[in-house]
C-alpha cells in the first residue's frame, strides 16, 4: 500500500506541475492538499520517509511566485514541514531534518502565518549535529538506553546514503564530517558503525575530486589502530585482535589511494602490511582486505613482472567476490587479469575474461569502473582488428564518462586508456582529443603525465603533417 500511494502522488503530482498553473484550480488544488494530508498522517503514525516524500511533491507544486494563491499553499506547506523535522530531529535523523529545513527556508519570508517558528533558527540548531548526537549518548547510561542511541547513529547513516544516491556529494563529505566525529568519539574507529559512515564520506571526497584529502582521513584513523605488537596477535590478546581486524583492510584502502596517487612504494608497503595482518589474524587474506593483493597486481604489471602479476590478481578475484563492499574492486581486478593475459598471449583467455568484463560493465553494477573497463575492453578488440565492437564499447565508455555522477578520476582514467588505444595506431589528432579531455578531469598526479602525452602527441602530429 506505502508503494503504491507513494507512486500515485509522483505520478499525479508530476502531472500537474506540467498541466496546471496555480494550486487554485480544482485538480491540482486536490492533489496538494491530499500530500498536505498524506505528509500529516504519514508522519503521525512514525512513517518519516514517506512524509517526507509526500511533502516535497507538495513543495514542487507550489504556484509560481506572484501567484495569488501562492501564499495560501505556502501558509499550508510551511508549517507542516516544521513539524516533521522536529520529529526527524527526535528520531535522530539530522541529515534528512536539515534538508526538509532547506525547503522551508525557501518559503519562510513568503509565510503569513502568525507566530510562525523560523526555519533558519531551526536549522542552525540541527546543524550542531555533533553535539547533540554526542550529547544524547552521554546521557545514555544503560544497555538498552545505548542501543537506542546506535539505531540513531545508523539512521544518519542511512540518510546520508541516500543524499550520496543523490548525487549530493559536496552536503554528504560536510555532514558526515560532523557525524564521523561523532561515531569516532563514542563507537571508536573499530567500530562498523563507524567504518560505513567513513567508506561514505571517502567515496564523497573522490566524487568531489580530492583524493588527497580522503587519504589524509584514512591514515589519521591507522594512528589509533596500530597500537599493537604480532606477538600480541599470535597470542589472541582480545584489544590487538579488535584493532587489527579494523586496520587490515583500512590498509587495504590507503595502498589503493596510495596507488591512485602515484605513491608506488607507500602503496606496496600498506598493501603487504594488510596482507601480513589478515594471515596472522586468519590464516588467510581477510576478503576486506584483498584488495591489497589486486594492489600489489597492478604494481607488478608495472615493473613488467607479468606471470607474478596474473597469479596475485587471480588469487585475488575470488577472495574480492566475497567481500561485500568489493564489487567495484572485483571488476578492476578482472580488468587486470584480462590484460595480463592478453599481454602474456593467453588468447582464449583473454577474449574470455575480456567478454565478461563487458558483460558485467554493461550491467553497471559499479559505475565508478564501467566506464573505465569498457574504455580498456574497446582498446582490445581494437587491437584484434574488430573496429566495430571498439567503436560500439569507446562509445558506451564516453557516454558513461559524461555522466554527473562520474568520480573525476575514472572520467580522467577513460579518456586517457582511449587515447593510449589512438597513439597506438598512430592516430594522433584522435589521442590528443582525449588526453585533453582527460587532463581538465585529472589529479595532480595524472596531470603530469598527460601533460607528457599531450606534447609527444603535438610532435608527432607535426612531424606527420
Amino acid at each position: 500500500m506505502k508503494k503504491t500511494l507513494s507512486s500515485r502522488f509522483a505520478t499525479v503530482g508530476l502531472m500537474a506541475v506540467f498541466t496546471l498553473a496555480a494550486c487554485g484550480e480544482t485538480s491540482k488544488k486536490d492533489v496538494f492538499a491530499e500530500l498536505i494530508n498524506d505528509g500529516a498522517q504519514a508522519r503521525s503514525t512514525g512513517h518519516e520517509d514517506r512524509a517526507a516524500n509526500s511533502l516535497k511533491e507538495a513543495f514542487e507544486m507550489l504556484p509560481p511566485v506572484g501567484n495569488p494563491k501562492r501564499v495560501e499553499c505556502v501558509n499550508k506547506l510551511y508549517p507542516e514541514i516544521l513539524a516533521l523535522s522536529a520529529d526527524l530531529r527526535r528520531s535522530g535523523r539530522f541529515s534528512l531534518s536539515k534538508t526538509m529545513l532547506d525547503k522551508a527556508i525557501e518559503i519562510e519570508s513568503e509565510c503569513k502565518l502568525p507566530d510562525k517558528k523560523s526555519a533558519v533558527a531551526l536549522k542552525e540548531e540541527t546543524e550542531k549535529v555533533g553535539e547533540m548526537e554526542l550529547s544524547l549518548l552521554k546521557r545514555a547510561d544503560k544497555a538498552k538506553e545505548l542501543r537506542f542511541e546506535l539505531k540513531q547513529l545508523k539512521h544518519t547513516t542511512r540518510d546520508l546514503a541516500k543524499q550520496f544516491a543523490s548525487g549530493d556529494f559536496e552536503q554528504v563529505a560536510r555532514d558526515g564530517r560532523a557525524h564521523l566525529e561523532v561515531l569516532r568519539k563514542t563507537r571508536g574507529v573499530a567500530s562498523k558503525a563507524y567504518c560505513d559512515a567513513r567508506r561514505l564520506i571517502i567515496e564523497s571526497m573522490l566524487h568531489q575530486g580530492n583524493p588527497e584529502g580522503a587519504l589524509k582521513l584514512l591514515e589519521d584513523d591507522v594512528l589509533e589502530l596500530n597500537t599493537f605488537k604480532d606477538s600480541e596477535l599470535k597470542n589472541a590478546d582480545e584489544e590487538a585482535v579488535e584493532n587489527a581486524l579494523f586496520l587490515s583492510p583500512l590498509l587495504a584502502q590507503i595502498s589503493e589511494l596510495q596507488l591512485t596517487l602515484g605513491k608506488d612504494a607507500e602503496a606496496e608497503k600498506s598493501a603487504r602490511r594488510s596482507l601480513e595482518i589478515a594471515r596472522i589474524l586468519g590464516g588467510k587474506v581477510n576478503p576486506d582486505a584483498s584488495s591489497s593483493q589486486l594492489v600489489l597486481a597492478v604494481l607488478l604489471k608495472k615493473q613488467g613482472k607479468n606471470r607474478e602479476a596474473l597469479r596475485s590478481a587471480r588469487e585475488a578475484l575470488p577472495l574480492l567476490e566475497n567481500a561485500k563492499h568489493q564489487r567495484q574492486n572485483w571488476t578492476r581486478c578482472l580488468c587486470t587479469i584480462a590484460q595480463l593475459e592478453d599481454l602474456l598471449g593467453l588468447k582464449v583467455e583473454a577474449k574470455k575474461d575480456f567478454d565478461q568484463l563487458i558483460k558485467e560493465a554493461e550491467t553497471y553494477r559499479e559505475p565508478a569502473a564501467a566506464s573505465v573497463c569498457l574504455a580498456v575492453a574497446a582498446a582490445y578488440y581494437r587491437t584484434q582488428g574488430d573496429e566495430a565492437k571498439y567503436f560500439n564499447l569507446k562509445e558506451k565508455a564516453i557516454t558513461l564518462a559524461q555522466r554527473k555522477s562520474e568520480p573525476p578520476f575514472s572520467v580522467a582514467t577513460t579518456y586517457e586508456t582511449l587515447g593510449d588505444s589512438s597513439v597506438r595506431f598512430s592516430k594522433y589528432s584522435e589521442a590528443l582529443q582525449s588526453y585533453e579531455i582527460a587532463a581538465k578531469h585529472a589529479s595532480q598526479h595524472q596531470k603530469e603525465g598527460l601533460e607528457q602525452k599531450i606534447a609527444a602527441c603535438k610532435k608527432n602530429k607535426s612531424v606527420s603533417s
